[in-house]
């Protein structure tokens, strides 16, 4: 109760948990009252109800158990999982306004940053959905937060990698393709004060966890699938960065690149979204059916292709990540279902803020991309790595490494480094005295 107490000294954090809760349970209850379902819900809940049997045996790999097990937890009721969902939302705000501080802000500006950054209607619907979007942003936010803190910054013990590494561990449960953090926050403390003699330190301890979840459930899909993946969606996955070029696939794999370009021709002219044409392919096309092969064997042939069709094609590749799957990444992304909302004229209200709201999400992103440039530049010229190159860092990679892996739903990888870049771009015009530039410009 202590901690609690402590915790709250600040009223700025009571404040935005009971605006945050009261204002999630109000659209709930009177707006949008029901959870959102989506095609890959399905698949979360089939995992927690394997979990809950405590077996895994047989299971055919395509999700790991993070976020199913939140699910779990929930007993299995979706207005439950809802509930969680929309605590640790509030939570992570929590968490922002505590980073704001770390980083030197006043409290009346975080309170009111947090405020505005809550207000995205995107936030409220990742929290209705069945989708990890909201549990990988608790996870980024305590993260970011922990960093931040002076608390960490100025203590090395094992302690603290413990903690983190934990967290990191947990966040490669939920999605593995996280796996690339605990690697990035140890080069990037390590090239902070850079020395040969500090290429070894506590830092490594972070690789811990996430290495033991990465490969240890990849090892229980060996098990069970005979593939070590850590998703058995993999091969698939990565053969949708071939849309544009499947059929200058090597011989070998014709019998892939032919009917995943006649069902991407076939996709384009029906106006759908061409990302899925390998998707419609093996499901409502069924091409692959006469190879007799399982999911994840046919998942594993697509992976094989996907490596040697690039191998094979690597302008078009290139083209591929930069110009299309790395652009997707920066698009502002809300996913609802219209028939949820109990009156269809808040729906129409809530359409018509959305659009005023991407319009601000797009701008974030504008200044951010731009600040991102001067802080590598500058970061670069005068070998140093402070927090606004960690922060930069922290989206940056995760931007590039998404469009060489995948094509899709591209757009859903940014949701939780939103708040990163609005830090990054408020550092940038704190530390360039820009609003005072321009308040002596209107005088």
């Amino acid at each position: 109760m202590r901690v609690i107490h402590n915790f709250f000294k600040d009223k700025n954090l009571l404040y935005l948990l009971i605006i945050g809760l009261g204002i999630r349970l109000l659209l709930f209850l009177i707006v949008y009252p029901s959870e959102s379902a989506f095609p890959d819900s399905g698949s979360y809940f089939r995992l927690a109800k394997k979990l809950s049997t405590l077996s895994l045996e047989g299971y055919d790999g395509k999700r790991s158990p993070g976020y199913p097990l939140l699910i779990l937890f929930a007993a299995g009721k979706v207005k439950i999982a809802v509930i969680y969902q929309f605590i640790m939302g509030t939570i992570a705000s929590l968490f922002w306004y505590k980073t704001l501080i770390n980083l030197k802000f006043s409290r009346r500006h975080s309170f009111y940053v947090v405020l505005f950054l809550q207000s995205f209607l995107n936030v409220f619907f990742y929290e209705t959905s069945i989708l990890l979007e909201s549990l990988t942003l608790f996870c980024t936010s305590f993260i970011v937060y922990f960093i931040t803190s002076p608390s960490y910054r100025n203590s090395n013990t094992i302690k603290t990698e413990l903690i983190l590494g934990a967290v990191l561990g947990y966040l490669v449960l939920i999605k593995p393709f996280f796996a690339y953090w605990p690697f990035l926050i140890y080069g990037l403390y390590t090239l902070k004060d850079f020395n040969l003699n500090r290429i070894i330190n506590k830092k490594l301890i972070l690789l811990i966890f996430p290495l033991l979840v990465y490969f240890g459930w990849s090892y229980v899909n060996k098990l069970n699938t005979g593939y070590f993946v850590s998703t058995t969606f993999l091969g698939l996955n990565m053969s949708q960065n071939c849309v544009y070029f499947a059929e200058k696939a090597p011989e070998e794999y014709q019998w892939i690149g032919q009917p995943y370009a006649q069902y991407r021709n076939k996709t384009i002219a029906e106006n759908r979204d061409v990302a899925m044409s390998i998707w419609n392919a093996y499901g409502e096309g069924r091409v692959f059916d006469k190879y007799n092969l399982s999911f994840e064997e046919l998942s594993h042939e697509l992976g094989e292709f996907a490596k040697a069709t690039v191998a094979a094609n690597p302008k078009d590749y290139l083209k591929q990540v930069f110009f299309r799957s790395g652009l997707d990444f920066w698009k502002p992304a809300l996913d609802w279902n219209e028939d949820n909302f109990r009156f269809h004229s808040a729906f129409q209200v809530f359409d018509n803020i959305w659009r005023v709201q991407k319009i601000i999400l797009y701008a974030i992103v504008i200044a951010f991309i731009g600040i991102s440039i001067m802080v590598f530049y500058r970061s670069i010229v005068n070998r140093q790595v402070d927090i606004t190159f960690i922060l930069v860092s922290f989206v940056m990679v995760p931007a590039l490494l998404q469009a060489m892996v995948t094509y899709g739903t591209n757009d859903r990888y940014s949701y939780p480094f939103d708040f990163m870049m609005f830090f990054v771009v408020l550092l940038f015009v704190r530390q360039n005295n820009i609003i005072h530039k321009v308040k002596s410009f209107f005088r």
